[in-house]
């Protein structure tokens, strides 16, 4: 009797882990960005929506520290780490500025097979040129709101954007049931992109490091080859804010921080292999009142006599 106890008791931890393995493994994922911060109830909201859509779904934060209103920085942090996520990963980004007003309200699909729920205010600027949209529909808010929320006019990213995207990680709608075609191109943000001209490379200083005070830009490791740059050697770095010069000076290119001084500044290759700019063991964009953003253009030139 004792060995068909222990005989049911297995079956039944065998049958427990093989249906929980199912769940998770229908489970779709949501990753989720805003400028909310963490000080009040906002981002609990919206994964409390979530997970009332379906409980089995993985909601993992991106970032709630978009500086407020910043779209660019948006774009950029879903840039940057679109590329580490699976296939039919929904992402949801929330800054949104014009939030009640007659902006779009869309979810994009790129070539890659991710989607993205946002507003379309800019936000989809650097995913459209770096991985391509294959298609955008416009969220029906009639079908695809959540329940008894029409009274509210600045919440979209609990009420629609994180309601709307829980449904299609969790498969309780269909990408085609998300809304119409959205045939008008996306509304995208004009930034330098990074070329050779006239025996200069020229970028946009897309992002600081937030961390260490790094000063990352879009020029890649493919444009930096075709330049002709290589490590131990001196380039000459100016940086404009707005057309008007915030910094000029000439800096070696070396693999890593540590061989440089203490204090010392240096041109590097990034974790996503673009070029950027650091003081080893100090904030370079502090020290020299760096920001980013379309509006910071940095260029570059090899040193004179070189």
């Amino acid at each position: 009797m004792r060995k068909n106890n222990k005989v049911h008791t297995l079956f039944y931890l065998l049958t427990l882990i093989l249906v929980s393995s199912i769940s998770w493994a229908k489970s779709g994922i949501v990753v989720f960005q805003s400028d909310f911060g963490i000080k009040d109830g906002a981002v609990s909201e919206v994964k409390g929506v979530m997970y009332t859509v379906d409980r089995g779904l993985i909601v993992s934060d991106l970032t709630h520290e978009i500086p407020a209103y910043n779209i660019w920085e948006a774009s950029y942090r879903l840039y940057q780490t679109a590329p580490y996520w699976p296939e039919h990963t929904v992402f949801v980004s929330v800054v949104d500025p014009g939030v009640g007003t007659k902006r779009r309200s869309v979810v994009a699909l790129t070539n890659k097979g991710q989607y993205f729920v946002t507003p379309d205010n800019g936000t989809l600027t650097l995913i459209d040129d770096f991985f391509g949209i294959k298609e955008v529909r416009e969220i029906d808010e009639t079908r695809n709101r959540l329940k008894g929320s029409t009274a509210s006019h600045t919440f979209f990213g609990r009420d629609v954007y994180g309601y709307t995207a829980a449904k299609l990680a969790s498969g309780k709608i269909s990408f085609s049931e998300v809304g119409p075609v959205l045939k008008a191109p996306v509304i995208k943000l004009p930034y330098q992109k990074p070329v050779i001209e006239n025996n200069k490379l020229r970028g946009t200083i897309v992002i600081l490091d937030a961390q260490y005070g790094n000063v990352w830009t879009n020029i890649d490791k493919k444009l930096l080859e075709e330049y002709g740059f290589k490590i131990n050697e001196r380039y000459k770095v100016t940086i404009s804010h707005n057309k008007i010069e915030k910094y000029s000076d000439t800096l070696t290119y070396q693999k890593t921080f540590n061989e440089i001084p203490k204090g010392s500044n240096l041109l590097y290759l990034n974790s996503l292999l673009n070029l950027a700019i650091a003081k080893n063991q100090g904030d370079f964009a502090k020290s020299y009142h760096i920001g980013s953003g379309p509006d910071w253009v940095i260029t570059i030139s090899k040193e004179p006599n070189k």
